[in-house]
């Protein structure tokens, strides 16, 4: 079978490199042994970790050897020494208590492939990503069945939280809710204490029924993932919304809106107004690791939105600026910075990825023009040469938030004042008969500096009287001819190629050892800005990230369900990036629910593939 390219997000592609250099210093540097386990010396908990902070961590560092529901069954499982454990299975977790799987995750198991994460994630994240995967064995069902048989059989004593406070308490009775006593523990030493203690309750129920209520206790010491996910804190954020307009109107009474996101998911919101200087000010916020914060307001009829906040969990006071600007309809002062281009070739079509650092050098947000044809007030023009398919935008869909007209493309979303205030990936396909293609790649604004790329055939040559040519580049074990131009105002861009594969031939590049290995990403990295100061490597990144230009159907190393695998821990990652970027507000509520919805109809679709009905 064959695989449709889809766009993949630049921190999943840079994460398959950080994990392979952060195994490679491990493995060969000889790193000092891990301390034994000792349960005096994990740092415990200071109150319920919340699992759902842990799952896009889970997702990303450990569903590629653990598998997505963590029954050990991800695209690098065969690769491994040894199966990594199989979180799914109740047996697996009865032995185990969640301090020895922090002291596992944190410090590694380099003999068996698994790097010391506690290089990259702290002691809360840890947490979370722990009870996260602890959560797998069970769900929500099973842990209501077991408070239902909990609350009858034992509350009266042990408290409806598991305080050890009920009405018939003796006195002392463990605390189930004590996160730091309760991470020592495993699940068998629960049942056992159970047993010792009375052996007569619960001796007819079944051992799944008794297994549900050892869950329920659980979770008076952490928060699973199918639970609210956010809790009050002590954390105060305040702010002031800043006029970026010179001679601008007053920001006092707006309302200002304070989004909560866990796990790059909206959990809450609060609404305040602002002072007569533009203050304003939120407490009582949570501090976990995890949880982000937005500030949104309407300024002139048009949404502004802070940078995203977290808390340092050590500094639970923060302060957040919002910026709002008058409006403009001219489009005069936008200009892009940085264009990079590039082109892969296959059989029969060119796929091509456009990379555009766009900035509005006024001080007014730029709200759109009217344009025949397209819904609303166009702002962001986008040219594709005539012929283009396939065409793909990351952050938005076309006849959605982008809307076609002829070989334009346009967005409806203002573009607020800034350097690079905007940064736009889109990617197409062009098809072409024979050996040869020219086409014409437009700019709708003036451009600074402009870098083509076409990955490397034997015999193919390529006219591109536009631009200067630089020489043959090789990144990341990819190879690439390039050119380059500046100061290119309004410029169309022609390009001709000869010497290309024809439609229905082999590509010579997949046999032979000329064809790039394959990228695995494993762990989390830290948020990047994709353009800021991007290097040739960098740069060829983004455009990979567009175009996945690894294409899973080349990985001829991979069987079918492997590669069905890989495919679903893709599409997982990119709908946990998909939110990222509307919780940054870089992505507007329509685009990402309709992207979102497609990127979940191909998740659906894989996983019927990978278990048939």
């Amino acid at each position: 079978m064959s695989f449709r390219r889809r766009p993949l997000g630049l921190a999943l592609l840079i994460a398959g490199a950080l994990f392979t250099t952060l195994l490679s210093v491990a493995m060969a540097q000889s790193p000092p042994t891990p301390p034994p386990y000792d349960p005096a010396s994990v740092p415990v908990p200071a109150q319920p970790p919340l699992a759902a902070g842990g799952a896009v961590i889970f997702q990303q560092n450990c569903a590629p050897c653990h598998g997505p529901q963590g029954e050990s069954d991800g695209p690098t499982t065969p690769e491994l020494p040894a199966p990594p454990p199989h979180f799914a299975d109740p047996a697996t977790i009865g032995p185990r208590s969640p301090a020895e799987y922090f002291h596992t995750t944190k410090y590694g198991r380099i003999q068996n492939l698994m790097p010391p994460w506690g290089n990259l994630l702290d002691d809360e994240q840890i947490w979370q990503t722990v009870y996260y995967a602890w959560s797998l064995h069970t769900d929500a069902e099973t842990v209501a069945r077991g408070l239902a048989r909990y609350e009858q059989s034992c509350a009266a004593c042990h408290g409806p939280s598991g305080a050890g406070d009920g009405p018939d308490a003796p006195t002392p009775l463990p605390r189930f809710d004590d996160a730091g006593a309760m991470s020592l523990r495993t699940h068998d030493e629960l049942d056992a204490g159970w047993q010792a203690a009375h052996a007569e309750l619960g001796q007819d129920w079944s051992p799944d029924d008794r297994r549900a209520v050892l869950n329920a206790i659980r979770t008076f010491s952490y928060v699973p993932p199918w639970e609210a996910t956010y809790r009050p804190g002590a954390g105060v954020l305040s702010g002031a919304v800043v006029q970026g307009t010179a001679g601008g109107g007053p920001v006092a009474g707006l309302p200002v809106t304070l989004t909560v996101f866990v796990n790059f998911q909206p959990a809450e919101a609060f609404t305040t107004t602002t002072d007569a200087d533009g203050g304003f000010r939120f407490a009582d916020l949570a501090t976990d690791a995890g949880v982000a914060y937005v500030a949104t307001t309407s300024y002139a009829s048009v949404r502004h939105n802070s940078a995203i906040y977290q808390f340092d969990p050590l500094t639970p006071t923060g302060v957040i600026t919002l910026p709002v600007y008058e409006t403009t309809d001219s489009n005069s002062a936008l200009h892009i910075g940085r264009a990079n281009w590039l082109v892969d070739l296959e059989p029969g079509g060119l796929r091509v990825a456009v990379v555009l650092a766009l900035s509005n050098q006024s001080d007014r947000t730029f709200v759109g023009q009217p344009v025949e044809g397209v819904d609303g007030l166009a702002t962001l023009e986008v040219l594709v040469p005539e012929g283009a398919t396939e065409i793909e935008f990351e952050d938005g869909v076309l006849n959605g938030r982008y809307q076609q007209v002829g070989n334009r493309i346009y967005d409806v979303v203002p573009i607020a004042p800034g350097d690079e205030t905007r940064q736009l990936f889109y990617s197409y396909r062009l098809p072409y008969q024979g050996t040869e293609v020219s086409f014409v790649q437009g700019f709708a604004y003036p451009l600074a500096d402009l870098n083509l790329l076409i990955t490397e055939l034997a015999g193919m040559e390529v006219e591109a009287p536009a631009l200067t040519y630089v020489g043959v580049e090789t990144v990341q074990g990819f190879t690439f001819r390039r050119w380059a131009g500046q100061a290119l105002a309004g410029q169309e861009v022609a390009v001709r190629i000869r010497g290309l594969i024809p439609a229905g031939d082999p590509d010579p590049r997949a046999v032979g050892g000329n064809e790039p290995g394959a990228l695995v990403a494993r762990p989390a990295t830290p948020q990047i800005e994709p353009l800021a100061a991007l290097s040739l490597a960098g740069i060829v990144l983004v455009a990979l990230a567009v175009t996945l230009y690894i294409p899973l159907r080349r990985q001829a190393r991979l069987d079918q369900r492997a590669a069905l695998s890989q495919e679903r821990a893709i599409l997982i990652q990119q709908i946990a990036e998909l939110d990222d970027q509307h919780a940054a507000g870089q992505l507007a509520t329509d685009g990402w629910a309709q992207a979102r919805a497609r990127l979940k109809r191909a998740l659906l679709a894989v996983a019927q593939e990978l278990d048939p009905p």
